[in-house]
């Protein structure tokens, strides 16, 4: 429905703790070979299978990193363990934008995880944005039934030529 207008997306990541992960029958392409840091120097730490960061959160910055390639269509996932503590105001991201190529026309898809607050429910809000507008497209909020920070989650977007899941 709406893959003819996301050209030229990047994959973009910025969290506090992320890990990539897909399923066992998909190639994964080592951290040097696919992404370059886009932020927060010393807050991406690349794991020795070369495969895995773990991005943190400090006073200061978060950390983030993009894809080398442009992607079209594909199956993108990343697993994610939120922080535990007092997080609000803190947005962690797994998202695909074409902001870099059309800045006044750029399109998204991504999961934010919001921050929380203990004792909180805690919330996640989807964003498909289309053809450079957030009037052609979709936001929602869900609460989680479980407490995603106890452990990693896989979050994953499949998209397709006529289907974005």
């Amino acid at each position: 429905m709406m893959g003819s207008y996301f050209l030229g997306w990047l994959m973009v990541f910025s969290a506090l703790v992320l890990a990539s992960a897909t399923p066992k029958n998909l190639p994964v392409l080592s951290f040097d070979e696919g992404y370059s840091q886009l932020f927060g120097e010393d807050n991406l730490m690349l794991l020795r299978d070369g495969k895995t960061v773990h991005l943190s959160l400090d006073e200061r910055t978060g950390a983030g990193f993009v894809s080398q390639d442009l992607y079209l269509h594909g199956f993108f996932s990343a697993s994610i363990k939120l922080p535990a503590d007092y997080t609000a105001g803190v947005v962690v991201a797994f998202y695909m934008s074409n902001g870099d190529i059309f800045e006044r026309n750029h399109d998204e898809i991504d999961f934010e995880f919001l921050g929380n607050i203990r004792g909180k429910e805690w919330r996640i809000q989807t964003n498909i944005y289309g053809n450079g507008s957030t009037t052609v497209g979709r936001e929602e909020r869900y609460s989680f039934w479980f407490d995603p920070s106890e452990d990693f989650h896989q979050y994953s977007i499949l998209w397709t030529e006529n289907h974005i899941m």
